[in-house]
């Protein structure tokens, strides 16, 4: 095994919870790092490797971000990875990314200055980063039938396969030879698990302390300690004069907004846990407490262990597990790699998926 991070803290966040990974890290942003680099620290040689998993940051396609998509450096690593694929030529490969990377454009331009009188041109058209990164993945990756992969893409919700969290993410899933790795079935589709089941408990214990409203923030989220919104709520819940003074311009933009003032529901999913639960756009606000979800609440709802040890400033924290991919999630996505291997796919899994 080889693992490629070039953040120190979560370096100590690996090595606190697996010290026995200590010989397999390799430090160093992956833009320097060689697939004869990965090989040897893993141990393998080229074709032997059975997964290579990874993705870049999402933020170039985060609909909540400026979308800079692959016009910039981070959005364009995704060439690095079909690389490391080519070069170590794993039997699978995991492509991981938000829901977003599907309608970027190569040039993002601003809702306020797209309208109906106003001629995009083609970089500009909503899903052509997309249609880009598709052409490179054959171009890099499908290299006919004996040698390439058979790439399939599943867009997947975290809550339908049993995280108390509903994140959409999207999954590229690479196949070499003659195997066939079915979309797993979404087993809770229609029972999500609401958090009250994984935080709850910390209610009458002495949780460990979170992000704080600062004092510009408690004057615009005062409203939670008043019970203005209440659990399951958000800003569209108050009344007109006071939606106008919280949200200030925002009140006249378009799009959802849903995430402003957003109060969290026992009784449902949380929404995408995100690297920070203060967030104006992003704010997930406790049911039942004036304040943002600790970064325990946040690791317990993403399906991290209540034993495992975050390393780092608390603003570190709350980054590695808001960019992390939700256990129960990766481990079922393992699961069905793992039955294709075995050549035991459970006959309940849906159809591979759809093409790339």
């Amino acid at each position: 095994m080889a693992c490629v991070e070039k953040d120190s803290t979560a370096v100590q966040t690996i090595l606190q919870n697996k010290p026995e990974l200590k010989n397999h890290i390799i430090e160093e942003d992956i833009n320097y790092v060689s697939p004869k680099q990965i090989l040897k620290i893993a141990g393998f040689k080229r074709g032997e490797v059975a997964l290579v998993s990874g993705g870049p940051p999402c933020q170039p396609f985060s609909t909540v971000g400026r979308r800079h998509s692959i016009s910039s450096t981070e959005g364009l690593l995704f060439k690095k990875f079909l690389d490391v694929v080519w070069g170590v030529y794993p039997k699978f490969f995991i492509f991981e990314n938000v829901k977003g990377i599907l309608s970027a454009a190569i040039q993002h331009r601003p809702i306020s200055k797209r309208t109906s009188k106003v001629n995009l041109c083609k970089e500009e058209v909503l899903g052509s980063a997309w249609h880009f990164i598709k052409k490179e993945f054959d171009f890099k990756l499908r290299r006919g039938k004996t040698n390439g992969y058979e790439i399939y893409t599943w867009e997947l919700n975290a809550a339908d396969y049993g995280v108390a969290q509903k994140r959409r993410r999207v999954f590229v899933i690479g196949v070499r030879g003659a195997r066939t790795v079915r979309k797993p079935r979404a087993r809770f589709k229609n029972s999500h698990i609401p958090i009250k089941k994984v935080i709850a408990y910390l209610e009458n214990t002495h949780e460990i302390k979170g992000v704080d409203y600062s004092p510009y923030d408690e004057a615009r989220y005062a409203i939670f300690s008043e019970g203005l919104i209440k659990a399951g709520q958000n800003w569209k819940d108050l009344p007109i004069h006071l939606q106008k003074k919280i949200m200030g311009k925002g009140w006249y933009a378009t799009g959802g907004k849903v995430g402003f003032c957003r109060r969290l529901s026992w009784d449902k999913p949380s929404p995408t846990i995100t690297t920070n639960p203060k967030g104006r756009a992003t704010n997930i606000c406790h049911p039942s407490k004036p304040r943002p979800l600790t970064y325990r609440e946040c690791a317990l709802i993403q399906g991290f262990p209540e034993t495992w040890k975050f390393s780092g400033s608390l603003s570190s924290k709350y980054r590695q597990i808001g960019n992390a991919v939700p256990i129960q999630l990766g481990a079922t996505i393992g699961k069905a790699l793992i039955r294709s291997l075995k050549n035991d796919n459970d006959p309940s899994d849906n159809i591979k998926g759809d093409s790339i």
